[in-house]
């Protein structure tokens, strides 16, 4: 099977054929020779469907995303690693969510930020924040060498000086390509510039090296471990967060991670954890509280763009069973079913769309794309405020 019929037996089986022909096009561009990336756009498009998402609410730029940036991202491209994807503001959100929150009564302030992801913006933006906790991070992926080569892409190398993760200075797709379009030889040169920035001890401007990093991060308030779930030694914590990190398992693993969660909890402790995009679009979570040393279910959330959303997040995992997953598409699922809110909600978010030229309908009524020249934060900074204006408008309690 080709990709074209791949693609086309998706659009039969998941949209009754309906998605637009420019989308089906564009998806043409995801590589053949990737089993676990056209198995990531069956299971993405099954949750679509779940969710009762209509062909002409997919978008061209979801298309364009889907199709040449997905395969650069997923673990099989990192040789089954996780990949350590950090985006500034991503949690900021969530940072006012632990601030304010009612649910916690362990009395204290320490809190494990698991799955920091490198460089660590959203655990550090997160103590600037919350200016009276003590914040730990966490994170497998954490680098001995952090390199910049003379545009500003980065790359991450262990002990071993083998290169475990590259990122463009502006994470455009354009960009990713750039760097992926031949992966290895990618690897290679950033090995190959370690060892020169090595022997020259640059470490300042472009190109430099900095050696074990994660340390130049930490102060009284904040320290770093290198781990994962179930992988760290750390004291009883009053709140941990597990950002965009279960979705990569299944849900037998997530049980696990659950029981281990509750281990490292006080007492009163919560636990938080989801998933979520860049100014906390598309963001969505589970709050339990450690109850008579169990974990308990307090509340499920999410914002409002999750039904309609600009990425691709709120469809993002690597399992089919995986359970916070399934519970956000039955939620979302159950409002779309609501047709007074959806032409209330379709009437705001269309006109949005067209004021800000962001995937604006087509004139057979499909989700578009975006200029070709928008830059990644000026696409998320206006799609953070059309979500706060969503808010404004109400939408949020509406759908609640």
């Amino acid at each position: 099977m080709n990709t074209h019929e791949f693609i086309n037996k998706l659009n039969n089986r998941y949209f009754n054929g309906e998605l637009s022909v420019p989308f089906c096009e564009q998806m043409g561009q995801l590589p053949m020779d990737r089993p676990d990336v056209f198995a990531f756009v069956q299971r993405m498009f099954a949750f679509m469907k779940s969710s009762g998402l209509p062909a002409k609410d997919v978008s061209l730029l979801q298309a364009d995303v889907i199709s040449t940036l997905l395969a650069r991202i997923l673990p099989g491209a990192w040789e089954g690693r996780i990949p350590p994807i950090t985006v500034q503001g991503r949690h900021a959100v969530v940072d006012q969510y632990i601030k304010n929150n009612s649910w916690m009564s362990s009395g204290g302030k320490k809190m494990l930020d698991i799955g920091c992801g490198f460089p660590p913006f959203t655990t550090l933006e997160s103590a600037d924040y919350l200016n009276d906790w003590k914040i730990t991070g966490a994170d497998p992926s954490l680098p001995a060498y952090l390199i910049y080569d003379a545009d500003g892409n980065y790359a991450t190398l262990d002990e071993q000086k083998s290169t475990v993760y590259f990122q463009p200075a502006m994470p455009s797709v354009e960009s990713w390509n750039q760097l992926l379009s031949d992966s290895a030889a990618t690897k290679k040169r950033f090995e190959n510039l370690l060892d020169e920035l090595l022997k020259q001890s640059v470490t300042e401007g472009f190109p430099r090296v900095e050696i074990n990093p994660i340390r130049s991060y930490e102060t009284e308030r904040i320290s770093f471990i290198t781990g994962g779930i179930g992988q760290i030694t750390i004291q009883p914590q009053d709140l941990i967060r597990c950002f965009n990190v279960l979705y990569y398992f299944d849900a037998q693993f997530q049980q696990k991670a659950l029981q281990w969660f509750a281990q490292q909890l006080n007492e009163g402790g919560i636990l938080l954890f989801g998933g979520d995009w860049a100014v906390s679009t598309e963001c969505y979570y589970d709050i339990y509280r450690k109850e008579n040393g169990q974990l308990v279910s307090k509340e499920f959330a999410f914002s409002i763009d999750c039904i309609c959303p600009f990425g691709i997040v709120t469809w993002y995992c690597l399992h089919e069973d995986e359970p916070q997953k399934a519970k956000l598409m039955n939620c979302i699922r159950m409002i779309r079913e609501d047709k007074n809110f959806m032409d209330s909600f379709y009437a705001f978010h269309d006109a949005q769309r067209a004021r800000y030229n962001l995937c604006a309908r087509d004139k057979e009524g499909y989700y578009g794309s975006i200029a070709p020249d928008m830059q990644p934060q000026v696409l998320w900074t206006l799609a953070g405020t059309m979500l706060t204006e969503l808010n404004d408008a109400g939408f949020n309690q509406k759908a609640a």
